[in-house]
């Protein structure tokens, strides 16, 4: 076979690749949040591991169990309660949101030509509008509960054998290059172990904090904005933003004092977050650049939706490991190795 022959050949394989990858990427998508929760389950297991005389599969079964039970706990104390103040909660927000944009629209109208109208309009579109897909959000429930429990299975098996799965994967490549591979699917799990720890501990904190803030502040709804705000901050960047939202508007319906306090109370959070906590924490993994970051949130977002956006950062450190391990630092040891070859 001629070198052009098998240049094309790869050439097909890879956009074929591709296409089938796109058609699956669903279902990718979800065996990727498995390999997560596995990480997440690892790093439980690890420290048992060491430490019980028991198999490693019934460590990690007994460990889901735990996590389940603190779940299932949790929602008997009062998660359901909590979720059934989302409901109130959403209506409020959407009150809000329309008082105020008709308040400020009524003022801009005055004062606005007919081609800044349209311009307004565009850029803020009414809230009616906004939140009228609410229904059909909620409609899809049935599929996020089953995409859960698929979720929930996959990162259990993965947990149970990881080191079985990766050699399953080390079978398809190329003897001398799988000592190689191993050792960037090692570091990669190392990077997404580490990683997955300290976006929980800052959702917990960030949840804490604000929890405490709308606490001293009077808001009738401080746990379920705090929740709120601990689980959107898994997405880094994107999430505080977005969790502000109805934290701004629930204390909007209090006073502007409340209002003022909020918001300087939130710029405060997010700031000892992103500069102080969340620097501290990443010191013994990988560190993702902002830009880059948010690139792939974006992109992921067009392509795949919230599940996208949710799981692009944690895509974005595998795939940078993996570039790290298998390209650059080949690369650049056979460019050492020719500089001091005679």
């Amino acid at each position: 076979m001629t070198d052009v022959t098998r240049a094309i050949l790869i050439g097909i394989l890879a956009v074929a690749t591709l296409m089938l990858a796109w058609q699956l990427s669903a279902i990718l998508l979800l065996a990727f949040a498995g390999v997560l929760l596995a990480a997440l389950l690892d790093t439980a297991v690890r420290p048992l591991d060491r430490v019980l005389p028991l198999p490693r599969p019934l460590i990690v079964v007994l460990v889901t169990l735990l996590i389940a039970g603190l779940l299932i706990g949790g929602l008997s104390w009062g998660g359901f309660s909590l979720w059934q103040g989302v409901e109130e909660l959403w209506s409020m927000i959407i009150n809000r949101a329309t008082e105020l944009y008709e308040r400020f629209g009524d003022d801009l109208n005055d004062q606005l030509t007919s081609e800044d109208q349209t311009l307004m309009q565009n850029l803020l579109p009414n809230p009616a509008e906004l939140f009228s897909q609410a229904g059909s959000i909620f409609g899809l429930t049935l599929g996020v509960l089953g995409n859960i429990v698929i979720i929930g299975f996959l990162g259990l098996f993965f947990a149970i054998n990881p080191a079985g799965y990766r050699d399953s994967v080390l079978i398809l490549i190329p003897a001398r290059y799988r000592a190689r591979w191993k050792d960037a699917f090692d570091n990669t799990g190392e990077a997404l172990r580490g990683w997955l720890v300290t976006q929980l501990a800052v959702m917990i904190l960030i949840g804490l904090l604000v929890f405490t803030l709308l606490t001293l502040l009077g808001s009738p709804d401080a746990l379920l904005l705090g929740v709120l705000a601990g689980v959107l901050n898994f997405i880094p960047y994107l999430g505080p933003i977005i969790s502000a939202v109805p934290v701004l508007l629930t204390l909007a319906g209090q006073d502007m004092t409340a209002l003022w306090i909020g918001a300087l109370g939130l710029l405060l959070i997010q700031n000892i977050e992103g500069y102080v906590i969340t620097p501290l924490l990443q010191q013994r993994i990988i560190e993702l650049p902002p830009a880059w970051s948010l690139i792939t949130m974006a992109v992921m977002g067009a392509l795949f939706g919230p599940m996208g956006v949710a799981l692009a950062t944690p895509l974005f450190a595998v795939s940078r490991t993996l570039t790290q391990k298998l390209y650059i630092e080949p690369r650049d040891a056979e460019k050492t190795g020719q500089g001091h070859s005679p």
